[in-house]
């Protein structure tokens, strides 16, 4: 799994964070059924957080069904129908979409900028 990253100055919680990061690694498969989240304490001791923000996090994904604690094993990922997966991460894209609208606006920033600004992260980020 990828490290998940967090910002104290965000205006979601540490906890949804952390779910928001878990579970779009889930989706896209960049972790697979079967295989074990880092457990609670390794998680908290990695991001300096309270192992009960990660706990949190965790169990919001069980009731997704996303994973499920296994006793001895800790949080394992369960299988994701890939249609569901591809669905909720375009609904994700749709969402940051929204908000970068919404920003860009409050920023004046125009569309040809935010093409262009687009351009370069996507570039930038292969």
């Amino acid at each position: 799994m990828r490290k998940v990253l967090i910002s104290t100055s965000a205006s979601a919680p540490i906890y949804e964070q952390i779910k928001t990061q878990v579970r779009s690694a889930i989706l896209s498969g960049d972790v697979a059924a079967g295989e074990t989240l880092p457990s609670l304490r390794q998680l908290a001791a990695d991001l300096r957080v309270s192992v009960i923000t990660v706990t949190r996090a965790y169990n919001d994904l069980v009731h997704e069904g996303l994973v499920r604690n296994e006793h001895g094993r800790g949080f394992v990922v369960l299988e994701v129908d890939p249609t569901i997966a591809s669905g909720a991460l375009e609904e994700r894209v749709s969402a940051a979409l929204q908000e970068l609208l919404i920003a860009a606006r409050s920023a004046h920033i125009d569309i040809d900028d935010m093409h262009r600004r687009l351009d370069e992260a996507w570039r930038n980020n292969d």
